[in-house]
């Protein structure tokens, strides 16, 4: 990623990637998508992914992915499901400690959401682009959010969603988020 506004597009692009698939979600990726300046063909074929499926069926992938599956739910998008086994658990806590010393405000239910956690980042990303202390502050910030939260789960997240998609869209987020997110979590 060639500056902290294309890092902010990218985490921004993966967070609407996880939205519930209505109306609005093809065309805020494609929105999102032709901002940044890099992975344009993986982005296209994704999102060409995410069209062919008719939209009540991806409805019903998604549900069974990461709200209610039977008899699980395949990844829930959660930190403190994947770290404690219990939604708002201790992970939550501090994932909101975090979001509080920038001033940032999250619905109570979606504090350690992947797609909350990377909108953070995203907005992260572009208080570094302001070239001044703050983005001295937010570059740090980025790291220790990444360390302390993303990489603690994520990884074993985008296995489990490559794993349990039984639709090829889904299963190919799964590798571009594995991808990126590969960039600030080093394999153990």
């Amino acid at each position: 990623m060639s500056s902290p506004l294309q890092k902010a597009l990218v985490f921004k692009f993966l967070s609407r990637c996880l939205a519930y698939p209505n109306q609005a979600f093809i065309p805020t990726l494609v929105e999102v998508s032709e901002q940044i300046e890099t992975g344009k063909e993986e982005r296209q074929a994704l999102i060409r992914a995410f069209e062919f499926e008719e939209q009540e069926p991806l409805q019903g992938e998604y549900t069974r992915l990461f709200l209610n599956g039977y008899p699980h739910t395949v990844c829930p998008p959660y930190e403190s499901i994947y770290l404690e086994k219990r939604m708002h658990g201790d992970a939550a806590v501090a994932v909101q400690k975090a979001y509080s010393e920038w001033e940032v405000s999250v619905d109570p239910g979606l504090i350690d959401h992947l797609s909350t956690e990377l909108e953070f980042l995203a907005f992260l990303a572009s208080a570094e682009s302001l070239d001044n202390e703050v983005s001295t502050d937010a570059k740090k910030a980025a790291e220790q959010f990444i360390k302390r939260h993303i990489c603690r789960w994520a990884p074993q997240f985008t296995e489990d969603l490559k794993e349990g998609a039984k639709m090829g869209c889904y299963r190919m987020l799964g590798e571009m988020m594995k991808e990126v997110l590969g960039r600030y979590c080093p394999e153990k």
